[in-house]
């Protein structure tokens, strides 16, 4: 019949001694790489105002306040969270246009000032986002003409436009990918997909001229002619790749690092102090643990038969992706400069409990096995 049952229990198995089903080998990955983002992030920090012992410990503070929202997150089932999709979405879209009226920092709108850490709201806007779709999504299938695209699109673009108001470019662009990937497992077809990437590419050409600020249209032109652009918008790219490059196979060691002036060292450009303090062994054990990561996420989704909760799991995995593909091409010179930061490893309060609240979902869906009649796929 093509139709699948989860999540029974047998009489040997009574419900209140079942032990939830909890994937190890992604906890312990993304353990190791958030006990590597304190070890650089404090090594990256040594010449700011405080020095590297008071960033670590706040980088520290900030996994353990990530790890209380996890923590809180199993103890809600995912169907609880989905049912109130709506009201978590209003809430956010309140909180993206309420950080307008805030006062700007470093020219930008993006952070409530919490005075123990800055509150970035588009933070919390990707789990409610991917949230929200998938409640959308979970049991239509309109999306499947080009019509119904609309509606998802729309839900998706109200706050991909408030971020880029702010303006956080990086933050807007990690949407896209998510929004095409839950649609493409939802059963889209491939076609409809093309013309929306079609019309999303004319749309930033459209964006370079209309909305965006001088200084991102200066690091678009600094990426295409980095020569030109060494001098100014280029400068803070050179930088990192030359970081990067002079790693060598074993790096420099912890303290080591010779380009001091990177700005954003601990933030966004964090892998280009892993990869010359740590060498090209240290950055890519730290990238290999986060693909390991990423495969165990997606296997959650492989093996969870209800939609949403495939769904979830999937926008989960397709954002910590997008942000650690966008993040590393910044550095190594491959896209122009965004602002994205690595998730678990940049220092910061809202990208770490960002991210945890994104692997909290994966973790809570594959813990829980609803018990479903759902076809195999989506399709």
């Amino acid at each position: 019949m093509g139709m699948t049952m989860t999540g029974t229990l047998t009489a040997s198995e009574p419900a209140r001694f079942r032990l939830p089903q909890v994937d190890v080998v992604l906890l312990i990955s993304v353990g190791l790489v958030a006990m590597l983002s304190v070890i650089y992030v404090s090594s990256a920090s040594q010449n700011l105002p405080g020095g590297s012992a008071n960033y670590g410990t706040k980088q520290a503070a900030y996994v353990g306040l990530g790890l209380v929202f996890f923590a809180a997150l199993q103890r809600i089932h995912y169907m609880t969270i989905l049912r109130f999709a709506p009201q978590l979405y209003l809430f956010v879209i309140a909180l993206l246009v309420g950080v307008f009226f805030t006062r700007p920092i470093k020219g930008a709108h993006c952070w409530y000032d919490l005075y123990f850490f800055k509150f970035e709201p588009s933070e919390i806007a990707k789990p409610i986002m991917i949230v929200t779709l998938a409640y959308y999504l979970m049991y239509r299938d309109s999306y499947k003409t080009l019509k119904g695209l609309v509606v998802p699109f729309v839900l998706a673009m109200i706050p991909l436009f408030l971020i880029l108001k702010q303006p956080y470019l990086g933050g807007a662009m990690s949407f896209f990918p998510v929004i095409l990937t839950m649609l493409f497992v939802a059963g889209a077809r491939l076609w409809h997909l093309a013309l929306v990437c079609i019309s999303g590419a004319v749309g930033f050409v459209t964006m370079f001229f209309t909305v965006m600020h001088t200084y991102q249209q200066n690091r678009v032109l600094a990426w295409l002619d980095p020569q030109q652009h060494q001098q100014g918008a280029a400068w803070q790219q050179l930088l990192s790749q030359t970081a990067i490059g002079s790693g060598g196979w074993w790096g420099k060691g912890l303290g080591q690092a010779t380009t001091i002036n990177l700005p954003e060292r601990h933030t966004d450009f964090i892998f280009a102090v892993v990869s010359e303090e740590g060498g090209f062994v240290t950055a890519g054990l730290m990238l290999l643990l986060i693909f390991i990561a990423a495969i165990s996420g997606l296997g959650i989704a492989a093996r969870t038969r209800e939609p949403a909760g495939r769904l979830i799991a999937v926008g989960c995995v397709t954002i910590f992706c997008s942000q650690v593909m966008i993040n590393t091409s910044v550095t190594m010179g491959l896209m122009p400069t965004t602002g994205l930061t690595l998730p678990f490893v940049s220092y910061g309060g809202s990208s770490m409990v960002g991210s945890f609240i994104l692997l909290g979902l994966l973790v809570n869906i594959g813990s829980k096995r609803e018990v479903v009649l759902a076809k195999d796929d989506f399709s």
